[in-house]
């Protein structure tokens, strides 16, 4: 009975080890699907083989790299297909938004050169028209990105809820079978749940702890729980507030629905963490340094303009209409908290490619904080909010809900904008005036004579005068008729005659007379020949310059009761002078670069300049995410081939193995045969 036994042993085992073989063999292409391997003891006593434990191959250091390099070839892969799109479209020379400004300033010097031709000034606002629908047709792609996006993520954390939930269902399934005495664990269930687990790790970047009980634990990378003990798990969700259209990722606690943890968009990794990342470090700047460029161009443009003269005669206006927005406000807010955002006429060269919080911090007080391209305020060396990138408003009424405050940029202290604001302590607004204004630029005239190429000031000199000098250099700066001599089609009381007195020996000074039309209104004094911005250096009256809006200089040398005139200038049409100012826009350095407190030449770029920076850093990332997805993607390959060598099914070898036991399994049975044949021998012994 001892070698039936042995021999009933091991045809047992032998057919348990074919079966373990062919399984792997019929599973070779399934997903998922571990390679198992039967391990016997031998029995006491010689008494054949004991009970086999079929179990997985799996090794939990490879398992977790393999876990680590899906989630970071599914980022790089991701980040890549997003930033390659607006790659391809701002590399598309088509598009070139540089292309179409050279075009602008090029059309401009033309008109120059013959300022009297109607039909040159039609084109440079047709030129300015095909401008800002450029301006406009990438801010709207750029938005449908955005939208689309949004639409990613919607997709995915519903893909990350389903594979949480499937995770915890195979959980409690595996705790169920592990607690009931005889029903092991089916291993094919252990295959499903690792599935599920790698699946989740394409999306996020997640940790695993094994639990006593079995069970699987998920965290995310940046440490919040989504699987936890007995069959519980968490949720994620998007939220966007207060902008409907930049949503953050939630954590919404299974067991209080309403409790929500904001994650932050730094660490997720994954297809989501490559979402979020595209959006803060390309999406959102581009949007954002294209509506800048747009609104310092169209500023810019604007007020040279207004500095000028019309082919009618009178001081030119607004050739470009700025878009409004207004301040987006937290749920929290009171019922009636608003903010409206303008550009502060002639101050888009202030305003930096940022959001902006503002915050009423109580009844008079409320302030203006830059905010990074995370959101967040800026911290200076020491972790400290940056106080040079924060603005404090005062009100001396308070900030009542009814009847709005206003603030402005007049004196270059609000990041050049202007801000009409409505609420109570404690409300708070995100700002975003950049994210829409490429797409809102309009014109604001469509009359070729309205494009103003003339300067409004005529300097002169008196035939009769008997010294060199001559009028060089009439600097307009100001034709608002409410804060300037300058009426709309005059120069209030015009003309203004300069007459040079001598040099006063004993004070060492050359002395200028300056008159109205009608009176002396004061002098100015120089020390030496250099009779530059004759305003500005008026001894008797200091402002004299901002009172008449415009300066000038001599060049040469007067003699004494030698006059100059400066007069408005009626029929000036072959003037080119404000063109010229106007085409000299192009070379100017009018883009601040960011919310630091630096001189122009750091902190300031010309139009060209700005535009190459944002294509070239697009460029940079779409390529810094090609280089990564390539490694990225040789990676997995490696650890991949490296998980299957240890757990996947290899053809040949389980070949080798049904053949070994296919032998085992006919030697077994020849123990059984043998034992059969002594048995019956036993028998006619006794016969």
């Amino acid at each position: 009975m001892s070698l039936l036994n042995i021999g009933r042993t091991a045809v047992l085992s032998s057919n348990t080890l074919l079966n373990t073989t062919g399984n792997n063999i019929a599973n070779i292409n399934t997903p998922g699907y571990v390679r198992q391997r039967t391990e016997f003891v031998s029995q006491q006593f010689g008494l054949g083989v004991g009970q086999g434990t079929t179990e997985r191959l799996v090794s939990e250091f490879s398992q977790k790299q393999l876990r680590r390099d899906t989630t970071s070839a599914a980022y790089s892969s991701q980040y890549l297909s997003e930033a390659s799109r607006v790659d391809a479209l701002f590399s598309n020379a088509a598009n070139s938004i540089s292309t179409g400004m050279n075009n602008l300033f090029q059309q401009i010097q033309t008109a120059n050169n013959d300022p009297t031709q109607l039909s040159n000034r039609q084109l440079v606002l047709g030129t300015s028209q095909s401008l800002i629908d450029q301006f406009s047709n990438m801010s709207t792609l750029l938005s449908d990105q955005e939208q689309f996006l949004n639409q990613q993520l919607d997709v995915y954390v519903k893909d990350v809820n389903d594979f949480v939930s499937q995770i915890a269902a195979y959980n409690v399934e595996i705790v169920n079978y592990g607690s009931s005495a005889g029903r092991p664990v089916p291993l094919d269930l252990l295959d499903k749940r690792d599935a599920a687990i790698l699946k989740l790790a394409e999306f996020v970047d997640i940790q695993t702890v094994d639990a006593k009980s079995g069970e699987k634990l998920v965290f995310m990378g940046t440490g919040q729980s989504l699987v936890v003990e007995r069959g519980q798990f968490n949720l994620l969700s998007m939220r966007g507030d207060p902008d409907p259209n930049d949503r953050e990722i939630l954590l919404t606690l299974r067991e209080n629905a309403d409790a929500k943890v904001a994650l932050s968009a730094q660490g997720i990794g994954g297809k989501m963490g490559a979402l979020t990342d595209y959006r803060l470090q390309v999406l959102n700047p581009t949007q954002q340094q294209l509506g800048q460029l747009g609104l310092t161009l169209a500023d810019s443009m604007n007020q040279q303009n207004k500095l000028g003269l019309t082919l009618n005669g009178t001081i030119g206006q607004n050739l470009f209409t700025l878009p409004s927005s207004k301040g987006l406000a937290f749920k929290s807010n009171s019922a009636n908290s608003s903010v409206i955002v303008e550009i502060e006429p002639g101050k888009a060269n202030q305003l930096p490619p940022n959001n902006f919080l503002v915050k009423i911090v109580d009844a008079t007080t409320a302030t203006v904080t830059a905010l990074d391209e995370m959101g967040q305020p800026y911290l200076d060396s020491n972790g400290q909010p940056d106080l040079t990138k924060v603005k404090t408003l005062t009100s001396a009424t308070g900030f009542p809900s009814v009847t709005p405050f206003t603030a402005d940029d007049a004196n270059g202290d609000l990041f050049g904008l202007k801000l009409t604001i409505s609420g109570v302590a404690g409300d708070e607004f995100i700002l975003k005036p950049l994210s829409s204004a490429a797409r809102e630029l309009q014109m604001a005239t469509s009359r070729a004579e309205d494009v103003a190429l003339s300067g409004p000031i005529r300097g002169e000199y008196l035939i009769s005068n008997l010294g060199n000098g001559r009028v060089e250099g009439v600097t307009v700066f100001n034709t608002n008729p409410a804060d300037s001599a300058f009426l709309s089609n005059g120069l209030r009381d015009g003309p203004y005659t300069v007459t040079y007195q001598g040099f006063n020996s004993v004070a060492g000074e050359h002395i200028f007379e300056i008159a109205d039309n009608t009176s002396v209104i004061g002098e100015s004094r120089f020390t030496t020949n250099n009779f530059n911005n004759m305003f500005e250096n008026s001894t008797s009256v200091p402002n004299l310059k901002e009172q008449l809006g415009f300066d000038f200089s001599l060049t040469g040398i007067p003699k004494p009761g030698d006059i100059f005139t400066l007069d408005f200038n009626t029929n000036g049409y072959n003037d080119n002078r404000n063109g010229l100012a106007m085409s000299a826009l192009q070379n100017e350095s009018l883009v601040r670069r960011s919310p630091d407190q630096q001189s122009s030449a750091v902190n300031l770029y010309s139009f060209n300049q700005s535009y190459g920076i944002m294509v070239g850093n697009i460029g940079e990332r779409t390529r810094q995410a090609r280089t990564a997805d390539e490694a990225n993607t040789a990676i997995l390959e490696q650890t991949t081939l490296w998980y299957e060598s240890l757990s996947g099914v290899n053809l040949d070898e389980e070949a080798a193995d049904l053949i070994r036991f296919q032998q085992s399994y006919a030697a077994a049975a020849k123990i059984i045969a043998t034992s059969q044949e002594i048995f019956d021998t036993l028998l006619q012994s006794v016969r």
